[in-house]
């Protein structure tokens, strides 16, 4: 069997010596994102940050385990996560190209999951290198591009001619996509599954570590800009490129500020280490297969949060508090002191008053302090979060007393999108200002508290009706997608039919019924709900229904029968006849 071909960095030679710059940021996703994450923000560059209290809380239940990250007393963030459901984003995939599609400029992939990957060409890097001779010897199949008449470049490699399918960017035109169907690809999950769209991937694999984020199939070695002395950003390049092969990137992490070299080499050493065994098990390994799952939700909490910020590290079960301590002797070993093991009869999270506001989150109206609220709904495009009023309104001026509730609303809303991990766009309706300069001063404060979020967020200027739209990166699914499920009886829309509207289909069917049977007795089950209308009153609408269709009706209330259905059987044949008759 031949090796897997290993995707070399967008921008590298090709085998004629030409180099395509990326399009986009999207061309080296995984190494923007990492950046993005450590840049503070225009707004956060401009004002001092003051001192932060932050405290990381780890509860395990035989169902889920949670992490909540407490800023300043407040629930800043909360991830969950169920034992035994495999983490997908960072998982490091070795996948078979299954189909690839020109019209969206996109290849799905194997995976071995329910749905195929989908995987966009602007992730995709230029060239995939020195093909094995093993490789090569292979006849090359027909791309599903070409083989649904798409157009397709042809391109000749060793000695043979192939076809590829081609992608424009605005930088460099005409760029040719390496892949072809039934090729096997080195591809990690950037995006989880949501709604019926399966997982994104790409190919510019990284290995994240609490220092170091490496890079393989990058170049260059990057630092954070949150790291503002020149002469510690040129301590730590040394240190790395000591250590770092010339074919592999690497981005410094500000964490990394400040450490003893030899922490430093240790996890880097690490980190090589890593993705090594990754190469070697891919080069054996048949596709589609996982090389290297994502880090337990409590590491992951650890890499992304432990910073001199942390006050204390709080685990309530021992097998995690195990785990943990590992983690920081290896990485972080002057955090040991703060980690803790909870002991206490008292729940975790009740005890430092986060179930109580865990339990808030799954409410569509949040309470402001000045007695306004938000409705926050989800729909297939977007979420609309509506501010609305309190009654209470302590200024005379209706334009005052607006502006106050507008930041106040701006200030949770920044908070919920992060509690909640909403991602895509969020369409706000604020309540109207007359002035400009307050609608600028909700957008300011809007946006100054957006950045303190990881991840990444566009916001656009509010218009004169109020609404202001803001981006924020999707990469999980959000809270209620992991935690709810449609309602059985409303089919998820949160709403159901009146009853009129039942016993007008109700009626319907009888009349379809008597002019094509002649039965007349008859089981109606129906909600207790519906029940109850069909027999109020003296002259009850059952007996309406029986006089003008000369048929008995047997009622059985049903309360496992959604509300909006409802059951005929028939007494004579014994069995359901509804959908015989249904018009």
């Amino acid at each position: 069997m031949a090796p897997p071909v290993l995707v070399p960095p967008r921008g590298a030679a090709a085998r004629d010596g030409s180099t395509h710059p990326p399009d986009s940021q999207q061309w080296a996703f995984p190494k923007v994102r990492a950046r993005q994450r450590e840049q503070p923000s225009s707004l956060q560059s401009k004002k001092q940050c003051r001192s932060m209290r932050r405290e990381i809380l780890i509860s395990e239940l035989l169902s889920e385990v949670r992490v909540a990250v407490v800023e300043d007393g407040k629930l800043a963030e909360l991830w969950i996560d169920v034992p035994g459901r495999q983490r997908l984003v960072g998982a490091i995939y070795l996948a078979r190209v299954k189909r690839i599609v020109q019209g969206i400029n996109a290849a799905f992939l194997d995976l071995g999951l329910d749905q195929d990957a989908f995987l966009h060409f602007s992730d995709v890097a230029e060239s995939l290198g020195e093909r094995s001779a093993e490789d090569a010897e292979e006849p090359a199949p027909e791309t599903a591009a070409h083989s649904l008449g798409q157009k397709t470049r042809p391109v000749k490699a060793n000695g043979k001619t192939r076809s590829y399918p081609v992608f424009w960017t605005r930088r460099a035109g005409k760029v040719l996509i390496p892949l072809r169907t039934g090729q096997k690809v080195l591809v990690q999950v950037m995006r989880d599954a949501y709604a019926e769209k399966g997982v994104r991937v790409t190919t510019h694999v990284t290995i994240p570590g609490h220092y170091f984020v490496l890079a393989p199939f990058e170049e260059g070695i990057g630092v954070s800009q949150k790291i503002s002395d020149e002469e510690e950003r040129r301590r730590l390049r040394r240190i790395v490129r000591s250590l770092l092969p010339a074919e592999c990137g690497c981005i410094v992490r500000t964490a990394a500020q400040g450490q003893s070299e030899e922490v430093l080499r240790r996890e880097l050493q690490w980190l090589l280490e890593e993705w090594r065994r990754i190469e070697r098990q891919a080069r054996r390994g048949r596709s589609p297969q996982l090389l290297r799952p994502e880090d337990p939700i409590y590491i992951e909490a650890l890499r992304e949060f432990l910073t001199p910020e942390v006050v204390r590290i709080l685990a309530d079960s021992r097998t995690i508090y195990r785990e943990l301590r590992q983690y920081l002797t290896r990485l972080a070993p002057e955090m040991l002191p703060r980690l803790e093991l909870y002991t206490d009869k008292e729940p975790l999270f009740d005890r430092f008053g986060i179930e109580a506001e865990v339990a808030r989150l799954y409410q569509r109206r949040v309470p402001l302090p000045s007695g306004g609220s938000l409705v926050i709904d989800h729909t297939e495009a977007m979420v609309v979060i509506d501010v609305n009023t309190g009654r209470g309104m302590s200024d005379p001026s209706q334009e005052i007393n607006a502006l106050r509730t507008n930041l106040e609303a701006a200030r949770e809303i920044a908070r919920q999108v992060r509690l909640r991990d909403i991602g895509g766009m969020v369409l706000v309706d604020f309540i109207d200002l007359q002035q400009e300069k307050h609608r600028q001063m909700v957008y300011d404060e809007l946006k100054q508290e957006l950045a303190r979020d990881r991840a990444k967020t566009v916001v656009y200027p509010m218009t004169y009706l109020g609404i202001l739209v803001f981006t924020r990166q999707r990469v999980g699914r959000n809270i209620l997608e992991k935690l709810t499920e449609p309602c059985p009886t409303c089919q998820g829309s949160g709403r159901i039919y009146v009853a009129a509207v039942l016993l007008n289909s109700l009626e319907r069917w009888l009349q379809n019924f008597r002019t094509h049977s002649r039965e007349w007795r008859l089981l109606l089950q129906v909600h207790p709900h519906v029940a109850e209308e069909l027999t109020r009153g003296l002259f009850s609408r059952r007996l309406r229904l029986m006089l003008r269709y000369r048929v008995w009706l047997r009622l059985q209330p049903e309360p496992r029968l959604p509300v909006s259905q409802f059951r005929c059987i028939s007494l004579r044949r014994q069995r359901d006849i509804t959908d015989e008759y249904r018009s």
